[in-house]
């Protein structure tokens, strides 16, 4: 008897220290790219991706996102286990400006755009079929800054095509233990391309943005996220009296795994579908044109990363 019970107990200790452990290393091992969380945002671009103000114009977008979704993981030999539930909501201001230089046949555009964000998770650990009791942290704060250099884009006909770099900035909220963070601490790099068809005759309406995300390591806990694919589309028809509707989604996808010392759980790759209605209106603010739309994703054909649904509310305005 005595020796079962302290084989009992070696084995429950043992449990203990790996979920530990895994507490602290969840937010790697939950999803591919650390914290299961891209650098771009998937759906972040819908409606003319593709177009870019007239030289000394500025567009100006007010974004509200609210997220919820559930992520299920187990490690990869099965024994630990974790639950998790994220709501948030986050609030973003996208500014770009058109100058008047011009390059290779196009005016040259810069960007920038700001984030708030606050965050709600519950989080279950424990061995696989008995995880532990709910922790819960809500947080808030500004999150990572996303800069854009370099914008240019030509127009053929009714045919848009832009292309961007973007650089991604760790300005955002950030410890490395807690179980959810707002910034992601570590930097990243993205050329982006835009295209959109628009005939104004018809009022038929198709757009795509795809970008290639480059990570670098989070230096604080040396996990190096894997290299991402994104595409964010839309078809939409825009109606008589200034009204929008339509079709938006994205897919993301990760094309390499996630290294470096503190990925010890593997290397994931991430891959996410999201589709869903849109609607929007233009208003005519005196001469300028204020675009307000409202779109809902429903996210699907998920692998190692959360899932859930989504609510859109972008605001836009060209002056």
């Amino acid at each position: 008897m005595p020796h079962r019970r302290n084989r009992h107990c070696e084995e429950h200790l043992f449990a203990t220290i790996l979920a530990i452990l895994f507490a602290c290393c969840y937010c790697s091992a939950a999803g591919a790219s650390e914290y299961g969380v891209s650098s771009y945002r998937p759906g972040v671009m819908d409606l003319f991706s593709g177009y870019l103000a007239n030289p000394g114009a500025t567009i100006a977008k007010n974004y509200f996102l609210f997220q919820d979704a559930t992520d299920n993981s187990t490690t990869s030999n099965g024994r630990l286990a974790a639950d998790a539930h994220t709501v948030t909501y986050t609030e973003a201001q996208f500014i770009g400006h058109t100058t008047n230089f011009s390059l290779l046949g196009a005016y040259w555009a810069v960007a920038i755009l700001l984030q708030e964000r606050i965050a709600d998770q519950s989080l279950r650990l424990g061995p696989a079929g008995h995880l532990g009791p709910s922790q819960d942290l809500t947080i808030g704060g500004f999150g990572d800054l996303e800069m854009m250099p370099e914008m240019m884009s030509w127009k053929i006909g009714n045919f848009h095509l832009m292309e961007a770099l973007a650089v991604y900035v760790p300005t955002g909220s950030y410890e490395s233990q807690r179980i959810i963070n707002i910034g992601l601490n570590r930097w990243a790099l993205e050329p982006d391309i835009g295209m959109t068809w628009f005939d104004p005759e018809t009022g038929r309406h198709a757009s795509l943005f795809v970008g290639y995300t480059i990570n670098s390591e989070n230096t604080a806990t040396k996990y190096h996220s894997g290299q991402e694919f994104h595409a964010d589309f839309v078809g939409a028809q825009h109606l008589p009296h200034g009204f929008i509707a339509g079709v938006a989604g994205y897919a993301l996808q990760q094309t390499t795994p996630d290294t470096g010392s503190g990925a010890i759980f593997g290397g994931y790759e991430g891959r996410v579908i999201g589709l869903g209605p849109l609607l929007g209106k233009v208003f005519q603010v005196g001469a300028v044109p204020l675009t307000i739309t409202a779109k809902y994703d429903f996210e699907f054909a998920t692998a190692n990363r959360s899932a859930g649904n989504e609510l859109w509310l972008t605001a836009g305005i060209k002056f």
